[in-house]
């Protein structure tokens, strides 16, 4: 293992090596945590080991998530089409977030100098994709709650046109939050995009969460509705009304993986310590970001659960599940 002592140090082929004050990483030429340098070790290396393993495993289901929303016109769908856009964003966090995470970790194991790179790189993405989620989950949620509050003008507010202007909306919100972070880094401005990050988080939680208060009860009271009534058609609006509710119960299974999937990494970051990472924290942090990344293998397994045509597709694909005909 590097020893952090020799940061100003000039190597023998007279070059510099970087010193703390050019990197912000406390391990950016290897582990030294006091008395807990052992479990930092032995944390780095699960969590290396999970996301390892997990990765390849996020790119193809989201991938194949894609493809069927996209081949299959029984599943294009507005809440699908939602949901294919949210897999875009699971799709670059097993092609970017989880292997930059692997590579940061990795450096940091084997006493790799200037791994601080790495590691603005995968902050960066995971600042991204992160936000991404948040804001794609808010846009599900918004598409169940027109369907329910606003079902008459359904079709005039939600369509392919305005589901794509959502979604690039928010990529372009989420890429100018993060490019002001990058421009205004150690300076007075970064504060400003800190707070701006924390209120449109803030927001679309408060958005979900209060949107699925509403919607409950809503569904309820019109399926009770319609078998108070016995109007004609009964059989065929109770059946839509199903169909809702099937859908409304696939984006909560959505929204509340995402809310604990992240729910870690948000305590880590409010319990940071005042003086840096530190002891325990510095164990835990690596499980708080996997712990969110892996959010992005559980929803394709989610979709694959709820919805029969999608379990259909996967199921196809895979060639040890093909059946041959009699």
């Amino acid at each position: 293992m590097a020893n952090p002592g020799q940061s100003n140090a000039t190597g023998l082929n007279g070059s510099k090596t970087v010193s703390p004050a050019d990197c912000s990483d406390r391990f950016h030429e290897g582990i030294d945590n006091g008395e807990f340098t052992i479990q930092t070790e032995v944390s780095y290396v699960l969590a290396v080991i999970v996301n390892s393993i997990t990765c390849p495993f996020t790119i193809f289901l989201n991938a194949l998530t894609i493809t069927a929303v996209i081949k299959r016109i029984s599943l294009q769908s507005n809440p699908n089409i939602l949901l294919a856009c949210l897999a875009t964003t699971d799709l670059l966090c097993g092609l970017v977030g989880q292997p930059t995470f692997i590579l940061w970790k990795t450096f940091q194991l084997n006493g790799i100098h200037n791994n601080c790179m790495v590691r603005k790189i995968h902050n960066w993405v995971f600042a991204l994709l992160s936000l991404q989620s948040v804001l794609h989950v808010s846009l599900v949620t918004g598409e169940r709650l027109i369907a329910i509050k606003c079902s008459l003008r359904y079709v005039e507010m939600v369509n392919s046109k305005n589901i794509m202007a959502a979604v690039m909306i928010s990529w372009v919100l989420g890429l100018f939050v993060q490019a002001g972070v990058i421009m205004s880094f150690d300076s007075a401005v970064s504060r400003y995009f800190g707070f701006l990050i924390a209120f449109v988080l803030t927001t679309c939680i408060l958005f979900i969460i209060s949107s699925y208060a509403v919607i409950f009860p809503e569904i309820i009271r019109h399926r009770k509705m319609i078998r108070e009534q016995q109007q004609s058609g009964y059989e065929v609006e109770l059946r839509r009304n199903g169909e809702d509710q099937k859908a409304l119960r696939t984006t909560l299974f959505v929204a509340g993986t995402l809310l604990l999937s992240f729910t870690p990494m948000a305590l880590t970051l409010l319990l940071k310590p005042k003086t840096g990472y530190d002891g325990i924290h510095d164990v835990l942090l690596p499980w708080a970001r996997t712990a969110a990344m892996l959010n992005s293998l559980l929803n394709p397994l989610i979709y694959c659960w709820r919805q029969d045509p999608l379990r259909a597709f996967f199921f196809s694909i895979l060639p040890c599940t093909n059946v041959p005909n009699a």
